[in-house]
């Protein structure tokens, strides 16, 4: 179980995924190598060992960049398992690179939102539950 966000990248940056046109198709974050270095700029330490797969493990929590197997990556999903403190960086990732980053409970672009950590906050809450019931 995790907080989960899809990164793009598309022609302009939009404000919601409503304004995103039917016509529209994201455009390539990067070559994988360039991709584990911007991703390696907020998050030092991740692990690439795996090139489409890179693991950032801390005391923050732990975050898996699943970025597949093409190259060009053409997208990349961040599986989280982290604590609020995390979104900012993950924030500056999208912002500094021209991607926009889905949170995929809300549908929401993260980078664009007013409340970016309510998503992973309300993943947490969930998560707490269901430990608990256990």
């Amino acid at each position: 179980m995790s907080w989960d966000i899809s990164i793009m990248k598309f022609s302009r940056t939009y404000q919601s995924v409503a304004e995103i046109p039917e016509n529209e198709r994201p455009l390539e974050l990067g070559s994988r190598a360039s991709v584990h270095e911007r991703v390696l700029l907020e998050f030092p330490g991740t692990n690439w060992a795996d090139p489409a797969w890179g693991i950032w493990d801390s005391p923050a929590g732990s975050i898996e960049f699943n970025l597949g197997k093409d190259d060009p990556a053409d997208g990349m999903m961040l599986h989280v398992r982290a604590g609020g403190e995390v979104v900012a960086s993950i924030v500056r990732l999208c912002c500094r690179n021209g991607w926009q980053g889905i949170d995929c409970s809300s549908g929401d672009f993260i980078e664009q939102s007013n409340e970016p950590t309510r998503g992973v906050e309300s993943w947490a809450a969930y998560r707490d539950q269901v430990v608990r019931e256990k």
